[in-house]
């Protein structure tokens, strides 16, 4: 998973490489980004593996987002085996006054 941000967004890329569409759950919940999913084997005939680097089965990454975004602004694209969530960062003044009483 790879996060980072543009002067104006905030963005997060994950592999997910064989993974169907309908099988990915991402969610966000208090400034936290879930994705979930599950990677099916297709090889239903194999009696004995001489080399597996390939991981099958579920799968979950839960991301603090580093910076506030806008949670009705969220874009979702799944291309080419890369799941790319683009947030809208909110603007924060840098400064804020604090008053002593």
């Amino acid at each position: 998973v790879d996060v980072y941000e543009t002067k104006e967004r905030l963005i997060v890329k994950a592999r997910t490489a064989g993974v169907n569409r309908s099988d990915l759950d991402v969610s966000i919940s208090d400034n936290t980004l879930s994705i979930r999913g599950t990677l099916s084997a297709n090889e239903e005939d194999v009696e004995n593996y001489f080399v597996q680097e390939c991981y099958w089965g579920e799968f979950s990454r839960s991301i603090a987002l580093p910076v506030p975004v806008k949670e009705e602004e969220i874009e979702a694209v799944l291309k080419d085996g890369v799941l790319t969530i683009g947030f809208t960062k909110l603007k924060q003044d840098t400064v804020k006054k604090i008053q002593i009483q």
